[in-house]
């Protein structure tokens, strides 16, 4: 047999932050929809487009404006000390970004309000500027670091609450859906972990403009149709609302 010798390296707080939302998110009973989507027009606008905006901020706004206007898709299920719903107003987003901090490549969330009625660019400005500055423009990222520094037992207890026992803090340290997507990389997740009621996540978008979008949603919340829906509205709104704000970026560089 080959003699296998390794190095210990101990969890950076980062990863131990990823460690304790997957092992929270392991509670949440999802289910992944998918709709393949033909946005050959919306593609090609986007290509003409002067700044061009990503498929993130696209796909953001689009889901957002269908969360504004369905309540059931901005519900939480808590369990503690009772199994309830609580519903949130108005629609907000976390939007998954990678960034870099102290030489490590770590994850954190570009929160928004009301997504729906944001522009494009201004989605992408904000994502930007989280990703150049993760440390210091992101309250919430500093909260979840100093944690990942205390015991394990002591951390994932504080998810649990976070998560079961109060809507309000719930409210204000998760959005009302999330977007995640590894397309960039020329790659799609099939099944991601999830604690929020809904993730909305993409795959690449072919040169004819078809691409696979998929929606994990929390089963407690909702029932099968909704989510169905959900896709179908928002590729309607990709091919009209944000069709046309995609065209009036043409020309303007």
């Amino acid at each position: 047999m080959p003699d296998v010798t390794g190095r210990k390296l101990p969890l950076s707080p980062a990863r131990r932050m990823v460690g304790d939302f997957l092992h929270a998110g392991l509670s949440v009973p999802t289910v992944p929809f998918q709709k393949g989507m033909q946005l050959a027009e919306l593609a090609d606008a986007r290509e003409r487009a002067e700044p061009r905006p990503s498929w993130c901020a696209i796909f953001t706004k689009a889901y957002g404006k269908v969360v504004a206007a369905q309540p059931v898709l901005r519900r939480a299920c808590l369990s503690f000390p009772t199994e309830r719903l609580i519903e949130y107003s108005p629609a907000t987003v976390d939007i998954v970004v990678e960034a870099k901090l102290d030489g490590e490549d770590i994850l954190v969330n570009h929160s928004l309000q009301d997504p729906g009625s944001v522009p494009l660019l201004e989605i992408d400005r904000g994502a930007a500027a989280l990703k150049d500055k993760p440390f210091e423009r992101s309250r919430r990222l500093r909260i979840a670091l100093g944690l990942a520094r205390w015991p394990r037992l002591v951390r994932r207890l504080a998810w649990w609450i976070v998560l079961n026992a109060s809507g309000r803090l719930r409210g204000r340290i998760f959005g009302t859906y999330a977007v995640s997507s590894a397309a960039n990389w020329g790659v799609d997740s099939l099944r991601p972990v999830s604690a929020w009621t809904t993730l909305l996540h993409f795959g690449v978008v072919d040169p004819q403009g078809r691409v696979a979008v998929r929606l994990t949603f929390d089963h407690r919340v909702m029932d099968g149709r909704v989510p169905a829906q959900a896709l179908n509205e928002m590729e309607r709104i990709l091919k009209t609302d944000i069709l046309a704000e995609v065209r009036g970026l043409q020309g303007r560089g």
